[in-house]
C-alpha cells in the first residue's frame, strides 16, 4: 500500500506503457523525425528526457512496492 492506495499490476502496466511512449517520442525527436528548429529542439528534447527519467523511476519504485509488498504511509 502506497499512501493509502494499493499498487496493482495495472499501475505497473500503465506506467510502463507511458514510459515507452515518452521513450518513443524521445527517439523520434533525437533522430529528427519530429523536427524543431533552434532552441525549441533542445528544450523539447531535454524536457522529454526529464519526463522519461521520472517515469522510469516511478515504474521501478512501483515494481519494488509490488514485489516486496511494502506499506508506505498508511
Amino acid at each position: 500500500m502506497l499512501f493509502g492506495m494499493r499498487v496493482t499490476l495495472q499501475h505497473l502496466i500503465s506506467t510502463g506503457l507511458l514510459a515507452l511512449a515518452v521513450l518513443a517520442l524521445q527517439m523520434l525527436v533525437g533522430k529528427r523525425v519530429i523536427r524543431f528548429k533552434g532552441r525549441t529542439h533542445q528544450k523539447v528534447h531535454r524536457r522529454l528526457a526529464y519526463a522519461l527519467t521520472a517515469l522510469a523511476v516511478a515504474h521501478g519504485f512501483l515494481a519494488l512496492v509490488v514485489a516486496y509488498q511494502w506499506t508506505i504511509g498508511g
